[in-house]
């Protein structure tokens, strides 16, 4: 049997009683049972000619965004540039805040679509997105760059986001003008700086017969020589990156013959053999066991003198220690 329902009026009428706020609590309001019988589920279906929409269904007065009539486009950016809003996240804040009149559109580009072009023009800030500038030429403006006295990419980039930067200079113009004439930094900004991956450097042979030459005694000082601005620039900073199958040390590498390992760095083996065998005639040590408790007890003395606790672990190429650590474990098997 067909159901029976009231007339629009007196159904709007008893819905309007509810107080549900929209669309989702009134399927809710459906389904929870409460509903009488003669108050259709689908009003906009029984109802078809009474019908206006659910804000009207409800008495709430809201209306869909599809089914809303929106001011023009010339009027809603006249009240929009009103609002002195200076970019998009403003404006989505200013969509949440309530503040909004509904004939005025949330996403502009969707509803105007044939008049929007950006957001510079419907906020009134004049402001144009990177993809929609127009760049001077390569030549034009690394012209530009050149006068700024810039040093770096890092002082291009602190430049770039100081709000001195004209409009029409792109901010990372290693990606602007890639395949369009960039090649390095140095040759953007005028500084001639190449990357060390870049660079042409002396042969590992070359190199290092220059570094033997100024006579630095360990890593500390050749760091600092680096910093000095002296060091030309076709000798690596890293050698031990440049010259990965020739480096063999920064002992061999300053011709100091210094071993290192890890943060410390010890006597090359020739000039420590002698210091051991002078620490083992004055405290008359003849076996793994004497020195294992000599250096557990004087690590002080051993720094000092640049000597490692565990050779045999220091001197692997020399093989010297071979002997003593066969002497060591047969100790540990008596």
């Amino acid at each position: 049997m067909k159901k029976q329902f009231r007339d629009f009026e007196s159904a709007r009428e008893f819905v309007r009683k509810l107080n549900l706020k929209g669309q989702k609590e009134w399927v809710e309001y459906c389904a929870s049972g409460n509903k009488p019988d003669d108050i259709p589920s689908n009003p906009n279906t029984t109802y078809k000619k009474e019908w206006i929409r659910t804000g009207d269904w409800l008495g709430t007065g809201t209306i869909s965004t599809h089914q809303r009539v929106y001011r023009s486009f010339e009027e809603a950016g006249n009240f929009v540039r009103t609002l002195n809003l200076k970019n998009r996240k403003e404006w989505e804040e200013y969509c949440k805040s309530g503040n909004k009149p509904d004939d005025i559109p949330t996403e502009p580009w969707n509803t105007y679509k044939k008049d929007y072009t950006r957001w510079g023009d419907f906020l009134g800030t004049g402001t144009i997105s990177n993809r929609d500038k127009t760049y001077r030429s390569f030549e034009s403006t690394i012209e530009f760059t050149r006068s700024l006295g810039l040093k770096s990419a890092r002082e291009w980039e602190k430049y770039s986001s100081s709000g001195n930067k004209p409009n029409d200079i792109h901010p990372t113009p290693s990606r602007k003008y890639k395949n369009k004439g960039w090649t390095t930094w140095g040759e953007f900004l005028g500084t001639d700086n190449i990357y060390p991956k870049n660079k042409e450097f002396r042969s590992f042979n070359e190199a290092r017969e220059f570094v033997m030459k100024l006579n630095l005694k360990g890593q500390k000082e050749w760091e600092e020589y680096c910093k000095s601005g002296n060091k030309p620039d076709d000798i690596p900073s890293s050698p031990k990156n440049n010259y990965k199958k020739d480096f063999k040390g920064m002992g061999d590498w300053l011709g100091t013959g210094n071993v290192r390992y890890g943060a410390e760095t010890y006597l090359p083996w020739p000039e420590a053999k002698i210091e051991y065998q002078k620490l083992g005639k004055q405290y008359d040590l003849k076996n793994f066991s004497d020195w294992e408790k000599f250096a557990k007890k004087n690590k002080k003395l051993l720094k000092k003198l640049s000597l490692p606790q565990l050779p045999w672990n220091i001197y692997t190429k020399e093989r010297v220690w071979k002997k003593m650590k066969k002497n060591r474990n047969n100790e540990a098997r008596k």
